[in-house]
């Protein structure tokens, strides 16, 4: 029995959710069961810069990145089902998102 955590992050809201409807959809074609879904905690990073460094001093600029996570969980039985959508999961390229696989497995 395997079981693999799918963490996507991404600094856009909708790219994200486009990419989980994408893989709802995968894995609801492969008639996999999904386990959990996890909605972490956006972190907010802002960053305060000098407009000018000569005079002005007062004169200031705000930027803010914004960190989107959410977690996937996925049980799978099957072997070759399994090694299938690593293979599926490799060659997609999702656009704005990293995906990070962990891989949970049995040895007994």
């Amino acid at each position: 029995m395997y079981k693999i955590h799918f963490n996507l992050r991404s600094f856009d809201l909708n790219s994200l959710l486009q990419t989980e409807t994408y893989l709802f959809f995968l894995l609801t074609f492969f008639d996999f069961h999904l386990l959990k879904q996890k909605t972490m905690p956006k972190k907010v990073k802002k960053i305060t810069v000098l407009r000018s460094p000569h005079i002005d001093k007062k004169s200031r600029e705000q930027f803010k990145m914004v960190n989107h996570k959410k977690t996937l969980v996925l049980v799978v039985a099957n072997k070759n089902l399994f090694f299938l959508l690593l293979k599926i999961i490799k060659d997609i390229q999702f656009i704005g998102v990293e995906v990070e696989i962990v891989i949970e497995f049995c040895t007994f």
